[in-house]
């Protein structure tokens, strides 16, 4: 099936005005990577405010992992905001105490611990400078893979948390997901069909530091294409089920708690991220 840029907007924007994801005075921190799917997400939750004439505040922030990530990821950060006309904040790892090169040689899969810095890091910085709401680039195939991951791994009150909106609660910012309804190759279509700039290789941290890259993680995600290939509307059928499920779990979750340590969000008495600052040391 041939990409359609005009379709893909449309249901981007429907997703945007449906969930309420932007309201006249928020104040909304993207996430960017560098990548197709953040890069999309913030382009056209941009365009999205400007076309509705919508008097809320845009910015840019990202998150440098360490001095192994290359000049050209942090270039091509650049060139997106600066197409955008957004202001760009760039912060380091190394600022909040992590070192990713002794990260990387922790027991732990380094997926796990990088979840887990990007996660409080992401909330920590924009709800500090102000954010009302976090936009990422997470789009539909991730959230089906995150619910049957999580389904496995009878993680079951996680999927409470896959919704085009994630509501905030104390000092957990409100997350907001524009790319919820498409996949990853509508994102890498678009920025094409555009000439949006973005890395096409791999931007993952295991690539800077030689680690081992499981590729079951791929092979899910080829599965989805494969089914979506041969069921019609699959994803937005899909998806639409997991808001209901995710609707129905959101009443039992556990109301937040902070951690003894930094006083940021947690489940737990200590949070992943100090529990990382004392592995590493």
């Amino acid at each position: 099936m041939s990409f359609n840029s005009e379709i893909y907007k449309r249901k981007i924007f429907k997703t945007i005005s449906k969930y309420k994801l932007v309201e006249k005075g928020d104040k909304i921190f993207v996430g960017l990577s560098g990548g197709k799917d953040s890069g999309s997400a913030f382009f056209l939750l941009n365009e999205y405010v400007k076309k509705n004439k919508i008097d809320c505040e845009i910015l840019a922030f990202f998150i440098k992992l360490g001095d192994f990530i290359s000049e050209d990821v942090v270039n091509i950060v650049k060139k997106q905001a600066d197409i955008c006309g957004i202001e760009l904040k760039i912060y380091n790892v190394y600022n909040f105490g992590i070192d990713y090169k002794k990260i990387a040689k922790l027991k732990r899969p380094i997926c796990s611990s990088c979840g887990t810095i990007k996660r409080y890091l992401m909330n920590k910085i924009p709800r500090e400078e102000g954010a009302t709401k976090l936009c990422t680039g997470h789009h539909g195939d991730d959230f089906i893979v995150f619910f049957i991951k999580n389904m496995i791994g009878k993680n079951i009150d996680w999927i409470s948390k896959f919704t085009p909106l994630l509501e905030g609660k104390g000092k957990q910012l409100s997350r907001i997901r524009p790319l919820f309804f498409v996949g990853g190759d509508d994102n890498k279509n678009f920025c094409e069909s555009i000439n949006f700039p973005y890395i096409k290789e791999d931007i993952c941290p295991h690539k800077f530091l030689k680690q081992k890259i499981n590729k079951r993680r791929e092979k899910w995600y080829e599965t989805i294409k494969q089914i979506s290939e041969w069921q019609p509307n699959f994803r937005e059928y899909f998806l639409e089920g997991v808001i209901e499920i995710a609707k129905s779990l959101s009443v039992n979750v556990d109301k937040i708690s902070y951690c003894e340590i930094c006083g940021e969000p947690t489940n737990t008495n200590i949070c992943g991220f100090c529990k990382l600052l004392k592995l590493q040391s």
